[in-house]
């Protein structure tokens, strides 16, 4: 009830998309000339996305501090605050790398929650600055902001945990696809050289490039957010590169190469047998 009544009320946000397409270009031309650092952030390098497991930090850290003010312990409160304050931040760098990556209706979700965070970090400062006495104020004042504060910071985790749970963003599209050992004919049998091209084997949908004569075959939807590796990937060097978002896979593993991908691209082994072309998918 809670989730179709708070999704209504996103639904509606239309300034959002204008505020997202904004702040998406601006993010985006900070952190494309540094591809690294975009993959550290995207949390690539772990095979998971970064993101939801930082924000963990600043959600335990201010429950603990709220529950440390109500039952009057402010010295333990104060410290709490200044981690899940840093916390924030670490969270807001990773939340930016991801948002680079939306787009539609989760970019509209990711641009409420990321203002919420925004502001929810700003009163969080605040609250801050007066507990370590750089900023005049009282202990209640103090208490008061990190109440606005962790109002909002519920709320924008609420908003997050749709953009994952119910529009699937940054989630494995090929988490329960299974892998098998049976061997299956693709079709059709002969490709073009040294370019994508899209065949089927049973139900799955594959890209397949052909070198020479070795053939190179994994699943046509990106593992990042679903578009059609054959329609709207380039190759690129001994990888795949996806246009909607700039994810690179390797053609021989299906390894994530680049970012904002985190899980791989399911991979297929291949073989010529009887005049047919046969897949069947690598072992992970």
């Amino acid at each position: 009830m809670i989730r179709r009544v708070v999704n209504g009320v996103l639904d509606r946000q239309g300034w959002a998309d204008g505020v997202g397409e904004l702040l998406q270009k601006v993010y985006l031309a900070a952190l494309r000339p540094m591809p690294l650092v975009k993959d550290l952030l995207h949390g690539t390098w772990l095979g998971h996305a970064l993101h939801p497991a930082i924000t963990d930090v600043p959600v335990g850290a201010l429950t603990a501090a709220l529950f440390l003010d109500l039952i009057g312990e402010p010295d333990g409160a104060k410290w709490a605050t200044l981690v899940g304050f840093v916390g924030m931040l670490a969270a807001a760098l990773t939340g930016i790398a991801d948002y680079t990556g939306t787009d539609g209706k989760a970019r509209r979700y990711a641009t409420i929650h990321s203002l919420l965070m925004f502001f929810s970090t700003t009163v969080y400062l605040f609250s801050v600055l007066i507990r370590f006495q750089i900023l005049a104020g009282s202990h209640q004042q103090a208490t008061i902001a990190a109440v606005v504060g962790y109002l909002l910071l519920i709320a924008g985790a609420f908003i997050g945990g749709q953009l994952v749970f119910d529009l699937g963003y940054m989630v494995d599209r090929h988490a329960w696809r299974g892998g098998g050992q049976k061997w299956s004919s693709l079709e059709p049998a002969s490709f073009p050289e040294n370019a994508l091209a899209k065949a089927k084997a049973g139900a799955q949908t594959l890209v397949v490039v052909q070198r020479g004569d070795v053939l190179h075959a994994l699943h046509d939807t990106c593992a990042h957010s679903g578009c059609s590796l054959a329609e709207k990937g380039t190759v690129v060097g001994d990888t795949i590169e996806c246009q909607c978002h700039g994810s690179r896979f390797d053609l021989r593993t299906g390894r994530v190469a680049r970012g904002p991908a985190t899980f791989d691209q399911p991979a297929f082994e291949v073989r010529r047998a009887e005049g047919r072309v046969e897949v069947r998918r690598m072992r992970a």
